[in-house]
C-alpha cells in the first residue's frame, strides 16, 4: 500500500505539473519559473481540496481524481504549506523554497522575514470529527 501511495503521489504531482503548464488561456506552454508558481497557486488555493475540480487522471477510466488518495488531514497540510510557500515566494523567497545553500529553513510552525515582511504560516482548516458521546454510549459502552 505505501508504495502505491507513493506512486500516486507522483502520478498527481506530474498531473498537476502538465496542466499548470499548458491549461492556461493564450494557450501557450509556460516556462519552468511560472508552472513552478502555478503549481503553488493551485495548490494553495485548493485544488485538491474536497468538493474541487481538481485535476482527473487521465489514466483511469471515467472521472477518478488526482487526489482521491490522499486523506483530508494531508489535503489540508498541503494547501496550508502552498499557501505558506507561495507568500514567501512572493516576497523573495525563492532561495529558501528551494533549500539553497546558505538560506534560511522555511518552517510551517513559526513565522519567517523576508526584507522586513514577515510570513506567517497558514492554519490548517480541516478538524477531525470527534464521535459524539451519545453515539459512543449506544455503540456497546
Amino acid at each position: 500500500k505505501q508504495w502505491y501511495q507513493r506512486r500516486v503521489a507522483i502520478t498527481a504531482g506530474d498531473l498537476l505539473a502538465h496542466h499548470s503548464a499548458v491549461s492556461n488561456t493564450n494557450g501557450n506552454t509556460l516556462s519552468v519559473p511560472q508552472v513552478f508558481r502555478r503549481c503553488l497557486q493551485l495548490l494553495a488555493a485548493g485544488i485538491l481540496l474536497p468538493g474541487s475540480a481538481s485535476i482527473s487522471d487521465p489514466c483511469e477510466p471515467g472521472f477518478v481524481k488526482a487526489h482521491s488518495f490522499m486523506s483530508y488531514e494531508h489535503q489540508d497540510e498541503l494547501a496550508c504549506g502552498a499557501q505558506t510557500l507561495l507568500r514567501a515566494l512572493s516576497h523573495g523567497g525563492y532561495k529558501e523554497i528551494l533549500a539553497m545553500k546558505g538560506a534560511r529553513k522555511i518552517t510551517f510552525e513559526n513565522a519567517v522575514m523576508f526584507d522586513g515582511i514577515i510570513v506567517t504560516p497558514s492554519k490548517l482548516a480541516y478538524e477531525k470529527p470527534t464521535e459524539p458521546a451519545e453515539a459512543m454510549e449506544t455503540n456497546g459502552s
